[in-house]
């Protein structure tokens, strides 16, 4: 580990984060960590953003032509297709943000989805059999 002297970081954003350390029961070290490398692995790999929809559904084949990882955003029903396994899903998807629900196969788990998740209301499994 290396000891760091950041001079120049805003006042409140610093209380609010320390806050947010505090609260999370994370050093400080940590969290910055976290987020350097969420930073690093935003800014050096491709990414694509898909957003704004109503409803989606995903296949192998359309996240495999993309060609990069993908962040999906403000999409209210979002379907993983069942040929989606976890190997694909991890390689390609980036993160599923505020979406009402994420519909996933019997091929991926719910704690797996949830690594890419942030303000996502529920995840329920596909109904197909």
């Amino acid at each position: 580990m290396t000891d760091v002297t950041i001079r120049g970081i805003d006042d409140h954003v610093y209380s609010l984060f320390s806050a947010e350390a505090r609260r999370r029961s994370v050093p400080i070290g940590e969290l910055v960590t976290q987020v350097m490398r969420i930073f690093l692995e935003e800014t050096t790999e491709k990414r694509f953003t898909v957003e704004g929809l109503d409803e989606l559904t995903i296949t192998r084949d359309e996240l495999e032509s993309v060609g990069g990882r993908i962040g999906f955003n403000s999409i209210k029903t979002l379907t993983i297709s069942e040929d989606i396994d976890w190997e694909l899903f991890d390689q390609y998807v980036d993160e599923i943000r505020k979406s009402k629900t994420v519909i996933i196969p019997d091929s991926l788990t719910k704690l797996q989805v949830l690594t890419k998740c942030r303000n996502v209301d529920k995840i329920v499994k596909s109904s197909v059999s």
